[in-house]
């Protein structure tokens, strides 16, 4: 059976002295995937192209020093907790918990000022038959950006023969903490640079989405996505009906469909129209986080082209938004002598 290859390099050095460690993946097919152990991030899915061309798929950069300086999450794993925190802060079992505050914010995004994006992760490299996988390991002590207990967390990227790539989160813990894992890729399947999203065509399987305030924090309420610009249940093309929306583009959280024995589901698919690539997604999580790229810029990115506003799109598998503090949500608390355990496959077609 052909064999999924991995080659190791370094990537850069950190300030401290620590050297960045890149793999890449590659299949028979012609897809690769890479991955740096900081951040345990995700920096380049690319596939064949006509005549021998490859094509970069996701938003990255070619040098550590730009993942050093730039604001966007480009493929980080994002922790302990995804999305928004309104005030920082949530009570658990009548005590109150106050985490970090991101820079020039009143929330707390993302895991806080320093969340897993920016910590050294350990790598492991696992070559099985049909599928290739780098893990990534680390501990998160007790009291880390204001989260109870020590919790130990594994991410693993796996690349396969049928041009999966599979994500899967693990963590324990020693005091009961809130787990909510998610990788933030940022994906434009025409190419990175090349041009907006807005020609693709999405499709959710999600009857409702999670309500938002003026500042994207979640309300606890919950609403239907019918008669709105968020109803995707059938195929619709992304710039259609985005400026429907109140904040000029798309930064939602779907509820997705119950699970069945564990497994993940097809929760969404989207497709570039004119080169037919498409992405399907399939999940364990309860929520898909969907945004547009709202905030990107003009920005240089990898391969010496730059990307813009709607450059990019990202499906973000998570837990609701706002759980900490919305009991009707699924809760995000992880107790002592449970597992964490959630599995994303992103599927690329071509």
């Amino acid at each position: 059976m052909p064999e999924i290859f991995c080659q190791p390099s370094v990537f850069g050095e950190l300030p401290d002295g620590q050297t960045v460690t890149k793999y890449t993946l590659r299949n028979p097919s012609g897809m690769s995937i890479s991955v740096m152990n900081y951040g345990a991030t995700l920096i380049s899915v690319k596939v064949p192209g006509l005549g021998g061309t490859v094509h970069e798929l996701t938003l990255g950069f070619d040098h550590l020093q730009e993942y050093l300086a730039h604001d966007f999450y480009f493929g980080a794993t994002i922790g302990r907790v995804a999305n928004r925190i309104a005030n920082a802060s949530f009570k658990y079992d009548e005590r109150d918990f106050l985490l970090s505050k991101n820079k020039d914010y009143s929330h707390h995004l993302h895991g806080g000022e320093k969340g897993f994006d920016k910590i050294i992760w350990q790598p492991e490299v696992v070559i099985e038959s049909g599928k290739a996988s780098i893990v990534f390991l680390a501990i998160s002590s007790n009291g880390d950006q204001g989260y109870p207990g020590t919790l130990k967390i594994k991410t693993t990227y796996s690349l396969n023969l049928a041009n999966e790539l599979k994500i899967t989160f693990e963590g324990k813990t020693d005091q009961i903490t809130p787990v909510d894992l998610t990788n933030h890729a940022y994906w434009n399947l025409a190419g990175a640079g090349c041009g907006t999203v807005l020609d693709h065509v999405l499709q959710v399987f999600a009857d409702h989405y999670v309500v938002t305030d003026n500042d994207l924090l979640p309300t606890g309420q919950l609403a239907e996505v019918n008669d709105t610009p968020f109803d995707f249940r059938q195929p619709h093309h992304l710039g259609e009906r985005i400026n429907d929306t109140s904040i000029g583009g798309y930064d939602l959280c779907f509820i997705l469909p119950a699970i069945k024995d564990h497994k993940p589901r097809l929760v969404a698919q989207i497709k570039e129209p004119i080169s037919g690539r498409t992405l399907e997604v399939a999940t364990t999580q309860p929520g898909l986080q969907f945004y547009t790229g709202n905030s990107l810029k003009k920005y240089p990115i990898s391969g010496g082209v730059s990307t813009e506003r709607y450059g990019a799109f990202c499906m973000e598998t998570q837990n609701l938004p706002g759980a900490v503090n919305y009991s009707q949500f699924p809760s995000p608390f992880l107790l002592p002598g449970d597992l964490y355990y959630h599995e994303t496959i992103y599927r690329l077609i071509w």
